[in-house]
C-alpha cells in the first residue's frame, strides 16, 4: 500500500499549469478511524492541508486517462500533515502525517465526481471549503500521469491536492470533515 501525495494541483495558475509535484508516504503515515492526532515534538509548528483522497481498486500501470475512472472506487477527505522548518520527505512523510476520512462509494459520489465539495472544520466552525473542481488536473489525469511511473496497486491512496494554505494544528482542538455534504472525519488533536 503506497500513499501519493500530490503538491499544489489546486487553484487556477492563469493558464501555466505544470506538472504536478508527487511524492510518496509509508504505511506508518496512515492515521485513520478517527484517532488522535499526536502532535510530534521534533518541530513546534504543524500544519494541515485539505484535501479528496482516492482510493486505487485496480491493479495498473501506464493507465490510459479514458480507463482511469475504472482505478477508483470511493473518496474521502483527508488532511496531509507537514511539519514547518523540516525538509523533504522528514517534513511530510512521519508517522501519522497522513490523516485519513471515512470513505464514500462511488456510486454515492458518481454524478458529483467532478465537483466534490469538501469541508473542514475546527472546533465546529468552518475554516476551509474546497471542490475538486478546482483541480488543475483532474482524478483521471493524475492516475494517467502516476501510472506511468509506478504501478497503482489495490489499497493505494492519492491524496489529489495541496491548498496554498493549510490549516495551523493546535493542541485540544477537533476537526470534523464532510464531502458532498457527509461527515467523513471526526479527531482530536492532542
Amino acid at each position: 500500500m503506497k500513499i501519493i501525495g500530490i503538491l499544489g494541483n489546486y487553484g487556477h495558475s492563469g493558464g501555466n499549469v505544470a506538472l504536478p509535484e508527487v511524492y510518496l508516504m509509508g504505511d506508518s503515515s496512515l492515521l485513520k478511524d478517527g484517532k488522535p492526532f499526536f502532535v510530534p515534538d521534533f518541530a513546534t509548528r504543524f500544519v494541515a492541508y485539505p484535501t479528496v483522497v482516492a482510493r486505487v481498486c485496480r491493479l495498473g500501470k501506464n493507465i490510459a486517462r479514458k480507463f482511469a475512472s475504472r482505478y477508483y472506487d470511493c473518496f474521502t477527505v483527508g488532511l496531509a500533515v507537514e511539519a514547518e522548518g523540516v525538509g523533504g520527505a522528514l517534513g511530510r512523510a512521519f508517522d501519522g502525517a497522513a490523516i485519513l476520512g471515512d470513505f464514500v462509494e462511488w456510486g454515492e459520489l458518481a454524478p458529483a465526481v467532478d465537483g466534490l465539495a469538501y469541508d473542514i472544520a475546527v472546533d465546529g466552525q468552518v475554516c476551509f471549503s474546497g471542490n475538486t473542481a478546482a483541480l488543475q488536473h483532474g482524478i483521471d489525469d493524475l492516475i494517467e500521469y502516476v501510472s506511468r511511473y509506478m504501478t497503482l496497486k489495490i489499497g493505494d491512496y492519492i491524496y489529489v491536492s495541496r491548498p496554498p494554505e493549510g490549516i495551523p494544528l493546535s493542541i485540544d482542538t477537533r476537526l470534523s470533515a464532510t464531502l458532498a455534504g457527509r461527515e467523513v472525519l471526526k479527531m482530536k488533536v492532542k
